[in-house]
């Protein structure tokens, strides 16, 4: 089995009162020391990966997701072997050929340990910024305009990102972006080796990207999912995997997520197990002892109904790993022997409680299922 870390860094603790802690340089020095010193831990316990959303101008200091390729970089650069990657990066707001070019050096500079993750938004405070060129926003999967156009996009970006990862040069006109955009393009090593990328009248016609991924083709691709059967079904056809966190009350839900998605893969000719279908993620609460293990879940508890239960977010907490080991290891085992499925993403606060009570989570985690 395979256990990914999916940090979410604070520059508060629990119980801290501070103003605009996002601000504050110094902090933000002490979370990068802890995250490395935790990420080294992980590693040397066996966890396979590293991984974070994406959050931008959060001056409260409530996420310090602020480009996850960087964090990436940075956890790639002090550990040998755990994989780096987001769940994930914004596919809507952003320039989907720096992207492209972005995902393929981080691979080159980690010698091929990146997954990539992709996600549509749900801040609209930074996305509505990030996204005003092409009047888009956050999404909340309602089925509005809003959503509609969000994924109009998501899709469009997708397929120029693929694009660029997987062929040397490519064209796609397509309704929010022009790759290339119309220009005219007149420079000798184009013409001596590159000529087909311009047309006889010497208008640019392909680009490509440097360095293409050094992965083939590309970097395995996740996406944090919660209920919509069209991203499912998306992914599916482009043999992207679903990370879900939905709560054990709510665990009915999977095996549609797991048919829908093998119908659709076979309507396009991909052979695919559940396991290339979906991933497991849930919330690490266990402490070394019982009142610990409680405390921990109140701590979470506070914070998760604060800042994410909560506008502009109302999301539900889904799973917990919590109680005792053993309860975690008979959670784990249980739905790998239902759902076949053997990858787990975990959720864990950097910054949030004491050092010594999140690298000791990290560790009663890891005797509890390293060894199954």
């Amino acid at each position: 089995m395979q256990f990914t870390i999916l940090v979410i860094p604070y520059l508060i603790g629990r119980g801290e009162r501070v103003q605009l802690a996002g601000s504050d340089k110094g902090r933000f020095r002490i979370l990068m020391d802890r995250l490395r010193e935790q990420m080294q831990f992980a590693e040397s316990l066996g966890y396979a990966g590293f991984c974070m959303t994406e959050q931008h101008l959060q001056v409260e200091g409530i996420e310090a997701t602020t480009n996850p390729l960087m964090w990436d970089y940075f956890v790639a650069q002090h550990t040998k072997k755990m994989r780096v990657g987001q769940l994930g990066m914004n596919l809507t707001v952003i320039n989907p050929v720096k992207l492209a070019e972005d995902i393929a050096m981080l691979d080159h500079f980690t010698n091929g340990r990146v997954f990539a993750g992709f996600s549509r938004g749900n801040t609209a405070r930074w996305t509505a910024t990030f996204g005003q060129h092409i009047n888009v926003t956050s999404t909340h999967s309602d089925r509005s305009e809003a959503d509609k156009r969000n994924r109009a996009v998501f899709y469009e970006n997708w397929r120029i990102l693929k694009e660029l990862w997987t062929k040397p040069t490519t064209s796609v006109q397509g309704d929010f972006w022009k790759v290339p955009y119309p220009t005219e393009w007149r420079f000798a090593p184009t013409d001596d080796f590159g000529a087909h990328a311009v047309t006889a009248d010497k208008k640019l016609k392909e680009i490509g990207i440097v360095p293409r991924p050094l992965q083939d083709p590309h970097p395995p691709v996740y996406a944090p999912f919660s209920n919509s059967m069209e991203t499912v079904r998306f992914w599916a056809r482009e043999g992207g995997k679903m990370v879900s966190f939905v709560s054990n009350a709510n665990e009915r839900f999977m095996p549609i997520v797991l048919e829908e998605y093998a119908k659709e893969a076979g309507r396009v000719g991909r052979a695919c197990t559940a396991n290339d279908a979906l991933a497991i993620g849930g919330h690490l609460t266990l402490g070394r002892t019982e009142a610990e293990t409680r405390d921990i879940e109140q701590g979470f508890m506070e914070l998760f109904n604060y800042a994410y239960n909560a506008p502009p977010y109302h999301v539900p907490v889904g799973r917990l790993w919590s109680g005792s080991k053993q309860a975690v290891q008979d959670d784990i085992g249980r739905m790998r022997a239902q759902y076949k499925v053997d990858e787990y993403f975990l959720w864990h606060h950097v910054g949030y409680f004491p050092q010594e009570v999140e690298m000791a989570m990290l560790r009663e985690f890891a005797d509890a299922v390293m060894k199954m």
